[in-house]
This record gives C-alpha cells, sequence and structure tokens, in this order.
C-alpha cells in the first residue's frame, strides 16, 4: 500500500507514542520468555552434567574397590601406596587415603597422613572447588577398608558458566533481532497511522479537501477509505452548512425587522443590524448587555416583557405585544414583538425567536385617527342635536299653516307643503339615526348586567308610539341577562324592531318573533319577522352606513339602522348576521358574550 501526503503535525511524545509502548510491551515479554528458557535449560543441562559426574564417580569408586581390596587382604600396604599415588597423577583426583578395617591409614596420597580428614560430602555441588568422597572397600561380602578421597570440580562450575553466558549470548542476540523486526513492522504500521493522524488535524483546521492515496485491501486501506468517505462527507456537510449559513445571512441581517434568538438560558445568541437602525445599540453593545434586552425598555413596560420571556421559555408563543424602548439617544419608540420557542429536528429546544418591528409612526398615527374620530363624532354629535331644533321649527310651522290656511292656499302651494313635511321628517329621521350612530361609541364602563327582556319590552313601546296605527304582533321567548350598556342595547333593538315594523308586505300584518338561545360563552338572540325579506347578494351590503335597497317614498329612513346596530354588538364584543328570503320576511341574528369582553 502506497500513501503520498505532505504534512506538518505536533511530534508524539515518546512516552504515548503506539509504537513504543507496543515495542517495549514485545521485548518486556521476550526477555521473561527467554529467561525462563535460559535458566530452565541451564538448569537441565547442570543436572544432566551432574547425574554423569555422580556415574562417573560410582564407577570409579567400583574400580577403586576392586583394586584396593586384594591388597588390602593381602596386608600389601605398599603396593596400596604405590595404587593410590599412580591414581593420584590423573588431574581430577586432588588426594586419596586408605584406612584398613581397624580405621588405621596405611596409605595417603596429596594429604597428610596425620591430618584429620574433613566429613565426606552427600552431594555432588557445582558450587564447591572440591568434592570430598568415601567408600568401603568390600570384596565377597567382607570389609577390608575405608578410601577417602578429594576430586576436583571446577570444571562443573566452569560449565555452568560457559552455559549461562552462550544462552545469555543468543537471548541478547534474539531480543537485538526481535527489536529490530518489531521496530521495522511498527514502523511500517504506524507510519500509516501518523499520516492519518496528520490529515485529521488537517481536517480538524478547515482543510476538507484533504484526501489519502491508497492501495491494498487490508485493515489501514479500509480506515484510509473511510477517512476519505468521512472528509468527503464533512466537506459536503460544511459546504452545505456554509451555504445554508450565507442564505439565512442574506435573509436575516437584511430583514428590516429587529429578529432576536435567545438561548434555552434565556441570554442572547443572536441579534440581526436591524436592531440598531431602531434603538441605536450596535450588535457588540446588544451582545454585552447584561439581561438583554430589559435595560433599553422603558421601566414601566420592564416587567410585562420579563413575564412574555419568562413564558416564551416555558414554550408559550405570542405576537404583537406592545411596549416601548429607549434608543441610545434618550428617544422613545413604540415597538411591537412576536415570539416562539424553536427547536432542531430532533425535537430539543433551542431557545426563543423573537420578532420586533417599529411601530411609533402606526401609533402616533393611530393616535391622531382616534382623535380625529372622537373629535368628529363630537361634531356629528353636536350638529345633529343643533339640527334638531330648525327642523321642529319647520314640522311644526308647515303643521300651523295647514291648520290656519289649509283653504285659502292653491293647490300648487300645498303640494309644495306637502314636500316640505316629507322632507322635514326625512331629515329628522337622518337626524335620529346619526344621534344614535354617534351615542354607540359610549364607553365601556357603563356596562353592567342589563335584562334583555325589559330592553326590548321598552324598544317595542317606543316602536308602536311612532308608528301609530301599526297592527304589529310581538311574540317574546325567554331572553338572557348580559353584560352590556342599557342605552346601547336599547338603541339595538329599537333599530331592529323597527325595521321589522317598517319592511312589511302590503296587506300582511306584521309578526315579530323574539327569542334567545345559549351559545358558546355568550346568547344569540334572533329578531325574525314576515316582511319583505332581503336578496341573499344584498345581505353583506345592507348593514353598510346609508345602504338603502328601497326609495325614500317607499321606505323612509336615514340607512343608519342596521349600521348602528351592528356598531353596538361589536362593541360589546358580539357579532351581528342577517338570513332573509325575499317575500318571506327577515332573521336577524345577535350574538352577545355572558360576560364582559375586553
Amino acid at each position: 500500500m502506497g500513501i503520498e501526503l505532505r504534512l506538518s503535525a505536533p511530534p508524539v511524545r515518546p512516552i504515548n507514542s503506539l509504537r513504543l509502548r507496543l515495542l517495549a510491551f514485545s521485548v518486556l515479554v521476550e526477555v521473561v520468555m527467554l529467561t525462563l528458557l535460559v535458566a530452565n535449560g541451564v538448569r537441565l543441562i547442570q543436572s544432566h552434567l551432574e547425574a554423569s559426574t555422580e556415574l562417573r564417580l560410582q564407577a570409579q569408586e567400583a574400580s577403586f574397590n576392586i583394586t584396593l581390596a586384594g591388597q588390602l587382604a593381602e596386608r600389601d600396604y605398599l603396593a596400596v601406596q604405590s595404587i593410590i599415588e599412580g591414581w593420584g597423577t590423573s588431574r581430577s583426583v586432588t588426594y586419596m587415603v586408605v584406612s584398613n578395617a581397624a580405621g588405621k591409614v596405611v596409605a595417603a596420597w596429596g594429604r597428610d597422613i596425620d591430618a584429620p580428614l574433613p566429613p565426606a560430602d552427600k552431594v555432588l555441588s557445582p558450587d564447591l572447588d572440591e568434592y570430598r568422597g568415601g567408600f568401603d572397600i568390600v570384596f565377597l561380602g567382607q570389609r577390608y577398608g575405608e578410601a577417602r578421597y578429594g576430586l576436583d570440580t571446577t570444571f562443573l562450575g566452569a560449565a555452568r558458566r560457559e552455559l549461562l553466558h552462550q544462552s545469555v549470548g543468543i537471548a541478547v542476540s534474539e531480543v537485538v533481532l526481535t527489536v529490530a523486526l518489531l521496530a521495522a513492522i511498527g514502523y511500517w504500521l504506524t507510519r500509516h497511522l501518523d499520516l492519518l493522524t496528520r490529515a485529521s488535524l488537517k481536517v480538524a483546521g478547515g482543510d476538507f479537501s484533504i484526501r489519502l492515496k491508497l492501495e491494498g485491501k487490508d485493515e489501514i486501506a479500509v480506515l484510509t477509505q473511510a477517512f476519505n468517505t468521512m472528509s468527503g462527507a464533512v466537506e459536503s456537510r460544511i459546504q452545505d452548512l456554509e451555504e445554508s449559513q450565507k442564505r439565512f445571512r442574506a435573509i436575516a441581517d437584511y430583514t428590516y425587522a429587529w429578529e432576536n434568538w435567545f438561548g434555552t438560558d434565556g441570554r442572547l445568541r443572536w441579534v440581526n443590524p436591524a436592531v440598531e437602525r431602531i434603538t441605536g445599540y450596535a450588535v457588540a453593545e446588544c451582545h454585552a448587555m447584561e439581561d438583554f434586552p430589559l435595560p433599553m425598555v422603558v421601566e414601566e413596560d420592564r416587567p410585562q416583557l420579563r413575564e412574555i420571556l419568562s413564558a416564551a421559555k416555558a414554550g408559550q408563543s405570542g405576537q404583537d405585544m406592545e411596549f416601548r424602548v429607549r434608543t441610545k439617544a434618550g428617544e422613545v419608540q413604540w415597538v411591537a414583538m412576536s415570539w416562539q420557542p424553536i427547536v432542531d429536528g430532533a425535537g430539543e429546544p433551542l431557545g426563543i425567536r423573537s420578532s420586533i418591528r417599529d411601530i411609533s409612526v402606526q401609533k402616533h398615527s393611530a393616535d391622531m385617527l382616534v382623535e380625529a374620530k372622537a373629535e368628529l363624532e363630537r361634531m356629528l354629535f353636536a350638529a345633529s342635536h343643533d339640527l334638531q331644533e330648525p327642523i321642529r321649527y319647520i314640522l311644526a310651522y308647515t303643521q300651523r299653516l295647514d291648520r290656519e290656511f289649509a283653504g285659502d292656499l292653491p293647490e300648487r302651494a300645498q303640494s309644495s307643503m306637502a314636500f316640505i313635511r316629507e322632507g322635514a321628517n326625512q331629515l329628522s329621521l337622518l337626524v335620529k339615526g346619526l344621534v344614535d350612530y354617534t351615542r354607540s361609541n359610549r364607553p365601556m364602563t357603563a356596562f353592567a348586567p342589563v335584562d334583555c327582556r325589559r330592553v326590548v319590552e321598552q324598544a317595542i313601546a317606543d316602536c308602536r308610539a311612532m308608528s301609530a296605527g301599526s297592527q304589529a304582533e310581538f311574540r317574546m321567548g325567554e331572553l338572557p341577562t348580559v353584560h352590556a350598556d342599557p342605552v346601547l342595547l336599547f338603541i339595538l333593538f329599537e333599530n331592529l324592531i323597527s325595521n321589522a315594523i317598517k319592511f312589511v308586505r302590503s296587506g300582511t300584518p306584521p309578526q315579530v318573533t323574539i327569542d334567545a338561545q345559549p351559545e358558546g360563552e355568550g346568547w344569540r338572540i334572533d329578531i325574525t319577522d314576515n316582511g319583505i325579506g332581503i336578496d341573499p347578494q344584498y345581505l353583506q351590503t345592507i348593514i353598510r352606513p346609508f345602504s338603502r335597497l328601497h326609495s325614500r317614498s317607499t321606505f323612509p329612513g336615514a340607512g343608519l339602522g342596521l349600521a348602528s346596530a351592528l356598531k353596538v354588538a361589536r362593541m360589546h364584543g358580539g357579532r351581528l348576521w342577517l338570513e332573509s328570503e325575499p317575500g318571506q320576511g327577515t332573521t336577524v341574528h345577535i350574538w352577545l358574550p355572558a360576560s364582559a369582553q375586553p
């Protein structure tokens, strides 16, 4: 296998080198095994040499015994002396002493005849330079004396030492060869691991294009292939991540809204540059800010924002939470925040994302619009009331003219007077509608529990008085008590009941049914008539202010009844809608909450 790569990496300390560890362990095992083998070999050879020497001694003693037994039996001590002196010429015998059966020394060589003899050795030992032996001289069962001798045993120690030296030399040679072989094998194996290590460091340093060239199918080749596959996969993932990050930056950094990402610990992880446009604080200043973004929030709004952030950490989401921030220049800006928890692909929480937009202009415009609306409604209310007096004058004087001069006025003048009365009545209805419409903006502080039945009865009585001669028939079911403004509720029912008895079919007495039933967290009140009905295509447009489907001469009115009723229903947190069939009648549905709505 061949690998071509030139990289630089920090060297591995010898104590941490896998190659040296393997080598040291192998040498240690080799030394222990060789020591055991050498020691056992020396012991076996030494035992064998000692056994051979003992057999030699036994044979020599038997030879001595045969030679000396006859001479001692004949008491030829001179012959005995001559024999032992002849034996003494051997290098191995150091001394020899022969005594008769009575224990008297009769011949000696190599030792003083009168000197006491040392005790005989029981075992042949290579640790002693001389073996002191002895044996009885016996012939045909008859003991004739004893022979004591000394034997030079230095050759046993020399043989052992020589054997030990040779064994150690062979062991050392074997260890050296083993070390050289293991070092070569270790280098051949670990040099590829060194290259893999250096390549891995390159990958860790950001060079994901690194690849190793390889040949072979052994374990190192498989490992190298796995490294190349891993490096390619990492490079691909990094490229995808960088591309995704570029897209994210292109979108997030240039998003007009002020975007934040808070970690699971509540600390700021990322904020886009839009924060500087809105608050004047740079991104770096935001990251350095403790408990961001509370320090830049107006103090009165901080508790609410702190609660929202705590709820967001618990997994809740929300939108359009308005609060004020104080810019770096000291100005106060209104902002609106939307927030939601974010999770990874496995569903693990990553923190909170919030999006904040500047609504100062909208807030200022809304305040101006509210002020302008209030001013317009005040002017409209004042104008409506101011118009009622001249209208009453017109009606009063036209009626007076009819009473006093009806017979004296020409027909053309009487026709003109009729047009004046009709116009004045229409103008009166218009002014009343405007007054009702403006009164529907009463504040919610006037809300209280209201019995709808009593309000409906009062509205029916008022409608009967205004439409004298009407033969309208009313049916009322059980009506609820709701949290409402009684004046506004009266305007709602008066307008709807007035329409029910006004828009009738010719020759058909009006029949109006008013009932209610619970629906959700409130009540649905239905007002049903048997009038002319409404074409379904106009059900959405007829409730707009000043909308009319018929001429004023046919059905007089200002076109504000349904609009005022719808406005009152919405003021109470409810809704109003119509169901109708031409020629059959109309049902107005009003849903009102049972309790107060914020």
